[in-house]
Order: structure tokens, then C-alpha cells, then sequence
């Protein structure tokens, strides 16, 4: 599998009057904020970021950056553990898709429809809903094979944020409709 990526200059991504448009911004992406990630829905994704900078540059410094974020959000026991899960979940990706993945710098606030496409699924597995999640696995995939190696680190890697959830802001609160709400991704061309 071939990466492709975007990257995103070190701003907040408004695209105000002096600053640069980000990638995600230029192209129409979604701002994370608005789709109501989970605490570890978004250190998840900001590993996941980290995990494919690895691959893409050679460099060890996204790798480094991956643990951090992940021990900070969850300790350095559990926090490594959520390194090496999106690990498995990206080798699976760059073993059986055939295209190209596209993602966002960690510090992007907005989320490219291949990331969507991986919280989606992921999500599908929280929600227990398996029409979405065949759809999903479809949709990474980008073809209708059968995949067990996808979909066990799908399942894994959810089964890990299932742990974290129960102790998140969100979920000691009671979390809203809005978070708990699936969203449709749309894969561009």
C-alpha cells in the first residue's frame, strides 16, 4: 500500500486572515470537534496520525510523539498497549488495501475521510451494530473481500478504547445522543 498524506502546517487551522489553510481545511474535511469524539476516540486518532508518519517518513520521532500522547491519556502501562493495537490495525491496512490511505498531521483539527472511515468502524464495534461494521470493513478496505485480519484488529483495537471509555469525562457524565450517534463516512476520490 502506497501512503499518501497530508500534511498540516503547525497552526490551528482556521485559515484566519495571516494564517496558512491547512490541508484539511483546503479540501473540505470535517472538524473533529464537530463529530463528538470520545477522549480516546481522539488520542486514537492523534496515535493513529503518529503510527502512519512512521511509515511514511522512516523517522522514529512520530513513534516517540505516538507514545507520549498515548502514556499521557493513559498511563504507561496501557498507553503503549494503545500504540501497538493501531499498529496491528495499520499493518493489517497496508497488507490488504490496495490503495493508498490518506491522513492529517497529529496537530490538524480536522479528519480526512480514510480517518473517518476508521472511526467509523470503530465505532460500529461500540455500538454493536454489524450491518455498519461490514460496511465499514468495506469501506477501509476499499473492496468487499472478507478480511480477518482487518477485522480482528478492528475488534481489538476497539475492545482496548472499550476499557478507557468507562473511566472518560463523557461516560462519567453520561454521554449525550450526539456522542453516541455513527457517523457516515464518504471516501473522495
Amino acid at each position: 500500500m502506497g501512503d499518501s498524506k497530508s500534511k498540516t502546517p503547525k497552526s490551528d487551522c482556521s485559515g484566519g486572515k495571516d494564517e496558512p489553510v491547512c490541508a484539511g481545511q483546503a479540501l473540505g474535511f470535517p472538524l473533529r470537534r464537530t463529530l463528538g469524539f470520545s477522549p480516546i476516540e481522539n488520542v486514537t486518532l492523534d496515535v493513529f496520525r503518529c503510527v502512519c508518519d512512521v511509515y511514511s517518513s522512516g523517522s522514529t520521532q512520530p513513534w516517540e510523539i505516538a507514545m507520549k500522547a498515548a502514556e499521557e491519556h493513559l498511563g504507561d502501562v496501557e498507553g503503549p498497549v494503545l500504540v501497538g493495537h493501531v499498529t496491528a490495525l495499520l499493518r493489517a491496512l497496508r497488507r490488504e488495501r490496495a490503495l493508498g490511505f490518506s491522513y492529517l498531521s497529529i496537530g490538524c483539527h480536522h479528519i480526512s475521510p480514510d480517518e473517518l472511515a476508521v472511526t467509523a468502524v470503530l465505532k460500529s464495534v461500540h455500538l454493536k451494530d454489524q450491518a455498519a461494521f461490514e460496511r465499514g470493513i468495506a469501506l477501509i478496505l476499499d473492496n468487499g473481500k472478507r478480511s480477518e485480519r482487518t477485522r480482528s484488529a478492528v475488534r481489538a483495537l476497539a475492545a482496548h478504547q472499550s476499557r478507557h471509555r468507562l473511566h472518560s469525562p463523557a461516560s462519567m457524565r453520561g454521554a449525550t445522543d450526539f456522542e453516541t450517534q455513527s457517523v457516515q463516512a464518504t471516501y473522495l476520490h
